[in-house]
């Protein structure tokens, strides 16, 4: 999940590489690096390394809504167990706990559990929050992480994560000192237009138009002529509804317009890219790099490919 996370529209262009557990013990054998004798001193990459028992457990089913129901309670100033049995598990299935001063929650294992809870309307009413993890028994079950014949490997590896939980010094997200310092100077504050921009995402149905139209522009925004071309039929139209590019017709045209005309996007590490992002849950509507409003109409021929994009200010 995580390599594809890393290269769909919005992510593409900031993250280098995702290895997985298993991908990393095979480099570590292959270096015959003696991993077990490796001293644990030293100071981890800022910011990412300080961590929470919190954070620890978003690799168990249960885990990522635990860790919110935690900064929840704080926020609201409820007093209460700071662990919740009743999410916690790496069965398939739905595991459902109420919070006092909070109300029910959902921790949901598989895909599969996850069609059977959103089947029909009625989660809409029982739940306040729902995790779903599509591995089962979450991240430690997933297919990047090592084989095992063992039977009981997941529940070994949960009771590894809950232990570095509750043995750690911070076991709320929010008490994260590093995390404080960063929305202290950077992104304000939770829901900020900073972190809304940068910490959120967005998605559409495989293949649908929402898709393809987030996959052309996040080629644009990063200049991929050649990329945002594939996705267009040989006589596509894009009509940018401006005076200073106006139409381009056909892959060629589009290369042009993209490599030759737009503006050059720095693209230094650590340099923020500005990207479209699309608004709402479903839809065509779209913020712009600018930060302006459009509506794009966008046709699809028989393969997938656009064959017609018009945008329009709102």
């Amino acid at each position: 999940a995580k390599k594809d996370e890393a290269v769909r529209p919005g992510n593409r262009g900031d993250i280098d590489a995702v290895i997985t557990t298993r991908e990393l013990a095979k480099m570590i054998r292959h270096r015959n690096i003696p991993f077990a004798s490796l001293s644990n001193d030293g100071k981890y990459d800022s910011p990412m390394g300080d961590s929470s028992g919190a954070a620890a457990i978003f690799g168990a089913s249960g885990g990522v809504l635990e860790a919110a129901l935690r900064t929840a309670a704080d926020a609201l100033g409820l007093d209460g167990p700071i662990e919740h049995e009743g999410i916690r598990g790496v069965e398939r299935g739905v595991k459902v706990a109420t919070i006092e001063g909070l109300g029910s929650v959902a921790a949901v294992s598989s895909i599969g559990s996850a069609i059977d809870l959103l089947s029909n309307d009625e989660w809409k009413k029982k739940f306040l929050m729902i995790e779903v993890m599509t591995c089962p028994g979450g991240c430690l079950g997933g297919g990047g992480e090592p084989k095992s014949d063992d039977k009981d490997i997941l529940k070994k590896r949960m009771k590894g994560i809950y232990n570095i939980d509750s043995s750690s010094t911070i076991r709320k997200s929010h008490e994260n000192k590093e995390v404080q310092q960063l929305y202290d100077n950077f992104l304000g504050s939770p829901l900020s237009e900073t972190s809304e921009r940068l910490l959120h995402t967005s998605y559409a149905a495989r293949g649908s138009p929402r898709e393809k139209l987030s996959q052309f522009l996040g080629a644009v925004d990063l200049r991929d002529h050649e990329g945002a071309a594939r996705l267009c039929t040989e006589d596509c139209i894009w009509d940018t509804n401006t005076p200073a590019f106006g139409a381009a017709c056909g892959q060629e045209s589009i290369k042009c317009l993209i490599k030759d005309k737009l503006p050059k996007v720095d693209k230094k590490c650590g340099q923020e890219i500005k990207r479209h992002r699309l608004m709402h849950v479903d839809g065509t509507d779209v913020l712009g790099a600018d930060d302006t409003l459009h509506h794009f109409d966008i046709t699809l021929d028989d393969a997938g490919l656009i064959k017609s994009l018009t945008r329009t200010s709102l």
